[in-house]
């Protein structure tokens, strides 16, 4: 009646998110925070995302930029 489910998740990585940030904030002078986020991956994926964000801004390696407070938000590499 009852049968077996094997169900894996699959891990994300900060530190491979973090290059996904890293090489679109690469091919453009600047880029749209919400351009960094996919529906797909769910709230997960939102997490490692912020997460990566995070350590990079901690690292000094990309500025966060927004012009008024109701302005689209932008990452950039730092200078």
């Amino acid at each position: 009646m009852f049968s077996e489910h094997h169900i894996q998740r699959e891990p994300l990585s900060v530190r491979e998110r973090m290059t996904v940030v890293l090489e679109k904030a690469s091919n453009a002078r600047f880029t749209a925070f919400s351009s960094l986020f996919s529906v797909e991956e769910g709230k997960a994926g939102v997490v490692v995302t912020l997460l990566a964000i995070l350590e990079l801004l901690k690292q000094h390696i990309i500025d966060l930029v927004q012009n008024d407070e109701a302005a689209p938000i932008y990452i950039k590499l730092a200078a």
